[in-house]
């Protein structure tokens, strides 16, 4: 039997961010380019979305 399998990884980015409240720190950091290194290395199992299903094309 072939199963079709759905891993779901979460990851962040960081950023230092001067303001004057978290709205405003989240609006600033909103247009902030993503770094795709440090999401690569922070990525985590997220084990309630994995999804498993057999694969009926076979």
């Amino acid at each position: 039997m072939e199963f079709i399998v759905r891993r779901y990884f979460s990851g962040y980015c960081s950023y230092e961010i001067e303001a004057e409240n978290e709205d405003e720190a989240c609006s600033k950091a909103i247009n902030l380019p993503i770094d795709e290194g440090e999401i690569l290395s922070t990525l985590e199992d997220w084990k309630e979305c994995d999804q498993i299903e057999l694969d009926t094309d076979v």
